[in-house]
């Protein structure tokens, strides 16, 4: 009688190493093709307005906690009319967050910030944004309130009655020289059609002429004066490239995956491995030294599973890294709560 062999332990090992091999060279193969090097910029511009800060600084991205708390920090800049400033801030947490209620809420004071610094035409944009986006929220008719104003005012004064309001206002200015308030509601004329160079010329015409007016909160929106007495427009361009500047690295596509079950395991099996990866932009124009991703992940709580760092090294401006960790120390995979990227550079 010839005995019945049963599959050797060697066997199913060496099946389960080729799956093995297969996965990580697939997430190895993933990684390097989300790499960018070519110094371009994604289409949707996703890492607009960071956050990072100093000559050694950070930039986090984590759960969708911190876009709430983010959202708390710009409402209150809102409240205390720092309307400049939080603008690129709420940017960030439109580009950072997408479809999270932190973002839809962040276009209602986007477009509330706008409409106080007299950008009326982004005002409308993220205000009908915020409308559409949440028809029930609760600042809803708020924002039809002011889309209605703009609205009305776009219908009373077409483009065409906007010059002649120009021409008229040049030649009061012409007859009175010395009428520093026609000057200013000509420079007011201008910023609110986008004309920021032109208004940007009178308004700093009227510091030399009125140095009073440096105090006025409306002009010191718009217009900036060094130390040395150099005039710098504070167009909303102008703004959002200060801030990228001054918090060049930007975490973002963060995203979290399982793996590690094999063909054969039983149904009750967990996967071995937490995944984490995402990408790093330098969205400066200086070189970036030193970077790193240190990629932390939680249980309940603030319990700390482990904590990896992925050394990227210089990011040149405006290029793109993609990174990945992979983790295995923690008890149970379904007790991880969240997960958390810190990168740090110098420059």
């Amino acid at each position: 009688m010839t005995p019945v062999k049963a599959p050797s332990g060697e066997h199913t090992a060496k099946r389960r190493s080729m799956w093995y091999i297969c996965g990580t060279a697939c997430l190895v193969l993933a990684f390097y093709a989300c790499t960018t090097t070519d110094g371009g910029r994604p289409a949707s511009d996703a890492w607009a307005t960071p956050m990072g800060h100093g000559p050694v600084g950070s930039s986090h991205a984590s759960d969708p906690a911190t876009a709430a708390k983010e959202l708390s920090v710009a409402r209150r800049m809102v409240q205390a009319n720092e309307f400049s400033l939080v603008i690129p801030r709420l940017q960030q947490i439109i580009s950072k967050y997408p479809g999270d209620p932190a973002a839809i809420d962040a276009r209602y004071y986007l477009g509330h910030s706008y409409y106080a610094v007299g950008a009326y035409n982004d005002a409308l944009r993220y205000l009908n944004e915020y409308i559409e986006l949440a028809p029930d929220g609760p600042h809803v008719d708020s924002s039809r309130e002011i889309t209605a104003r703009l609205t009305d005012e776009a219908v009373e004064i077409t483009p065409t009655e906007l010059e002649a309001q120009a021409s008229t206002l040049q030649s009061a200015i012409d007859a009175e020289p010395d009428n520093m308030a026609t000057r200013l509601e000509l420079a007011n004329l201008y910023w609110e059609q986008g004309k920021y160079e032109k208004a940007g010329m009178i308004y700093a015409e009227l510091l030399q002429r009125w140095p009073r007016l440096e105090n006025d909160l409306v002009v010191k929106r718009r217009i900036e004066r060094s130390n040395t007495g150099q005039i710098t427009i504070l167009t909303p361009e102008e703004v959002e490239r200060r801030h990228r500047e001054a918090e060049p690295l930007v975490i973002y596509n963060v995203s979290s995956f399982r793996s590690g079950r094999f063909e054969g395991w039983p149904a009750t099996s967990h996967e071995r491995y937490y995944n984490v990866t995402g990408q790093a932009v330098n969205q400066s124009q200086t070189l970036l030294d030193d970077v790193r991703i240190i990629v932390t992940i939680y249980g309940l709580g603030h319990m700390v599973y482990d904590t990896k760092t992925v050394n990227i090294g210089a990011l040149r401006p405006g290029e793109v890294r993609a990174f990945s960790v992979q983790f295995s120390q923690f008890d149970n995979i379904h007790n991880i709560a969240r997960h958390e990227c810190v990168g740090t550079f110098r420059r």
